[in-house]
């Protein structure tokens, strides 16, 4: 028996109808093409009965940009306690340099032309998926404490080495990494 061109169809649309139920519970930020840069979310995974926030930027740098978010997440819709982790990931998009060669760096300079720089090294922290020979580094994430989340949000200028990746955040990346900060860290309900 063969299945013409529509049968095919038909069968792919019906093997992708499961899909939808089985993101449930996919952290938000596996959408990244539809991350506005600055943008601010909040959801609540009813399967997981957890609630999660993030905030996704775009710095850039001479070889692209990347998108970096920032989240946290916490048990039911309501917060009871306070934040003590955070968790930044990094995803490499269409907007980089394809030449460069991506190693596993992840730090950010705070105020780097002051005498109040700070350096967040988060280089022994960071996770990627395997990778193979020849294979690229596409994504990472690294865990900061509630102390370096403040560090970052204190920061008048903030720079950062992102899979080797020299990058520079604007004003208005920094007010939404600030916005995000002023909903985490309120006092829980």
């Amino acid at each position: 028996m063969t299945i013409g061109r529509s049968g095919l169809l038909l069968t792919l649309l019906i093997s992708m109808a499961g899909t939808p139920a089985a993101a449930r519970g996919q952290d938000p930020s596996a959408l990244l093409a539809t991350w506005k840069d600055g943008e601010i979310r909040e959801s609540f995974d009813g399967a997981a009965r957890i609630t999660q926030i993030a905030v996704a930027v775009m710095p850039a740098g001479e070889h692209g940009s990347l998108t970096v978010i920032v989240s946290a997440h916490w048990p039911g819709r309501v917060r009871l306690k306070p934040i003590d982790e955070f968790e930044i990931r990094a995803n490499v998009g269409l907007h980089v340099n394809p030449n460069l060669i991506r190693q596993t760096t992840m730090l950010f300079v705070m105020d780097p032309d002051s005498d109040r720089t700070r350096v967040l090294d988060l280089n022994d922290r960071l996770q990627t998926p395997p990778t193979g020979a020849g294979s690229a580094i596409d994504t990472g994430r690294a865990t900061i404490s509630v102390t370096e989340l403040i560090q970052l949000l204190r920061a008048r200028q903030l720079s950062a080495e992102i899979f080797a990746m020299p990058l520079t955040f604007t004003p208005e990346q920094l007010e939404a990494l600030r916005k995000f900060g002023d909903r985490v860290l309120a006092p829980p309900q």
